[in-house]
């Protein structure tokens, strides 16, 4: 099997790395991000293609549940899913991407009439754009088994979008993380969704489990992102719906940058949409991650706990 495009590398130092990920690539990777909303209702469970994705940003919806905001980028996935719809806060997650593609199963008419004033190139089950692009899974019902793949993602948005800027920073091999201190993990409380990392050296990553039960995909693999960042924010009633729940994503906060069986406690910091989120140790440095995935807990304040 040939390898995924953040697996390739060169014999000498790469010349080029993933934005997302820091990993390193035999070429420069000029496509667009992909960003898919993946359910997570415990009926959704469970997803497909979520370990591929390079970011992926977990936020409040509707009865104190929670949805995926997954970023595909360097690699594929032969199947994504399930898609579930837009939300108004997804917008803020969009802007700084650099006219990505967005996919959904769709949007409530305020949500639709909104997004068609956002600078990405939107495919939403129904639209005449995503025709052939989704279908329905037997190994789930309805609305919990809408499924996709990357292939026919950038199929429908061929020719649009535009390459993302670079993401996050990461440190070089041999490099130790700044004013970290060791920690085993964080207990995250969502309201009907409890989610917990723990350091996994086997893995190289932080462990994830989903009320009490270890979250793996559809495939069976666990989920053990390499980076976890806990950000705090506050949350205000969405315009388009008075029972959704809107993350505010701009200005700054307090963050919490798990990394290498470590943490970092900072903060964030993103003075419009269209900038990248920028996160600081507490001697205002820009936090270094190590290279590969990692995983954005859109958290109320006072909802995580660290574990020692």
């Amino acid at each position: 099997m040939a390898p995924t495009q953040s697996e390739a590398t060169t014999t000498t130092n790469p010349l080029y790395t993933a934005p997302f990920t820091g990993l390193p690539t035999a070429n420069k990777i000029v496509r667009p991000a992909a960003v898919v909303k993946i359910d997570n209702h415990p009926r959704a469970l469970p997803q497909w293609g979520i370990n591929q994705a390079d970011v992926v940003y977990e936020e409040i919806v509707e009865a104190r549940l929670t949805r995926f905001a997954a970023i595909f980028h360097s690699n594929d996935a032969d199947l994504v899913g399930p898609v579930r719809s837009a939300r108004t806060g997804d917008f803020a997650l969009l802007s700084n991407l650099n006219r990505p593609i967005f996919v959904t199963s769709g949007a409530n008419a305020y949500t639709a009439r909104a997004l068609r004033r956002v600078d990405a190139v939107s495919i939403i089950d129904g639209s005449t754009i995503a025709k052939g692009v989704f279908e329905r899974s037997s190994a789930k019902r309805a609305p919990h088994n809408l499924i996709t793949d990357t292939a026919r993602i950038y199929a429908a948005g061929a020719g649009e979008g535009r390459t993302p800027p670079e993401y996050f920073r990461f440190r070089g091999e041999g490099d130790t993380l700044q004013r970290a201190t060791a920690v085993s993990g964080v207990d995250i409380d969502f309201g009907q969704i409890e989610a917990s990392y723990r350091w996994d050296t086997a893995l190289g990553g932080w462990a994830r489990t989903q009320n009490g039960r270890e979250h793996t995909d559809f495939d069976g693999v666990r989920i053990a992102p390499e980076n976890v960042i806990v950000q705090f924010v506050r949350y205000r009633q969405s315009p388009a719906n008075t029972a959704t729940p809107e993350p505010v994503l701009t200005g700054t906060g307090e963050a919490w940058i798990f990394s290498d069986g470590q943490v970092v406690q900072g903060t964030w910091e993103r003075l419009s949409e269209l900038d990248v989120t920028v996160f600081r140790s507490d001697n205002a440095l820009i936090v270094a991650l190590t290279p590969g995935r990692t995983w954005i807990a859109l958290a109320r304040a006072g909802s995580a706990e660290m574990v020692p």
